[in-house]
């Protein structure tokens, strides 16, 4: 009977290590992403990228052209489903604010394609997405601390500092709660 619990006890002993381990390898970069991020007094300079939008052809999306605007940094996929879930909160907070200087820059990580992404904001059920969208490569994901969980928001204020960092779908509430702690800075 001993030895039975003893193989018991070994094996949970194991599966808990696994999933410890587990945990610490999706986790740990998200907490440490701003170790290849230029710091700037207590706040961390956003990195700089420069890609083409998918939805306003022509247009470059880059945080140098927002500079003196807020911005909500969104990296996500079209297969996410809470990417998903958040994009209408996220479209309808848009159209709210961009008259006081409001800026989503959807990044997607998705790997099917430019053409595959275009066809998702053109056709998504939750409506059109009008917010900019553009397609994050291996060295803005490497900039934003690896992108190893989506969705992932980084609030950018006027100056051009990362001030906000949220793994997961924001929450109701959450999105205001950082545009008007931003605003009040600024």
């Amino acid at each position: 009977m001993d030895k039975r619990y003893s193989q018991v006890f070994k094996a949970l002993i194991f599966v808990a290590a696994v999933v410890i381990v587990s945990i610490l390898i999706v986790k740990i970069p998200s907490l440490l992403w701003k170790n290849g991020v230029k710091k700037s007094g207590n706040e961390a300079m956003s990195p700089q990228f420069s890609v083409s939008s998918l939805n306003y052809p022509g247009k470059t999306l880059s945080l140098k052209n927002y500079r003196g605007k807020i911005v909500l940094l969104n990296f996500w996929a079209t297969w996410c489903p809470p990417c998903r879930h958040e994009i209408p909160r996220l479209e309808k907070f848009y159209k709210l604010h961009k008259k006081d200087g409001f800026v989503i820059i959807g990044l997607s990580v998705n790997n099917q394609g430019e053409k595959y992404v275009m066809h998702f904001v053109k056709t998504f059920k939750g409506g059109i997405i009008t917010y900019p969208i553009g397609m994050a490569n291996h060295s803005i994901e490497t900039a934003y601390g690896n992108i190893y969980e989506i969705p992932q928001s980084f609030f950018i204020n006027k100056k051009g500092h990362v001030v906000a960092h949220f793994t997961g779908e924001l929450p109701p509430g959450y999105l205001s709660y950082e545009f008007n702690k931003i605003n009040k800075k600024s």
